[in-house]
């Protein structure tokens, strides 16, 4: 549950803007992608982690998202809702109780 909590998070978060995006270079004999950067080559991977080749077969078995997997990211995150606002709610009783100590605690003035 927050597994899926976490990649639904990661995928709604922004990737950091680069100023150029990295040229890419397709090993002819390989079929694989590789990313320049100046001179130097690194092997591209897909997002499920696999090399971007060819030759790489790709599993389509877990490809898809249900609608069950959207119902249970949907309570996932709902749930993750009442725990920060018991959290907030915690934070602010904690808040008013060290405010009434402090004013407990000052000095009485003398009229």
């Amino acid at each position: 549950m927050i597994k899926i909590a976490i990649a639904a998070l990661a995928l709604t978060t922004p990737a950091m803007a680069q100023e150029t995006a990295p040229s890419t270079w397709r090993d002819p004999d390989t079929q694989c992608i590789y990313l320049k950067i100046g001179d130097t080559l690194s092997l591209r991977y897909r997002r499920d982690g696999t090399p971007d080749c060819v030759s790489v077969q790709r599993d389509t078995a877990n490809a898809t998202i249900t609608q069950a997997d959207f119902r249970e990211l949907a309570r996932s995150i709902e749930a993750l809702r009442r725990d920060i606002g018991g959290v907030q709610r915690a934070v602010g009783d904690i808040v008013r109780n060290v405010e009434d100590i402090r004013r407990q605690s000052r000095p009485q003035r003398a009229q």
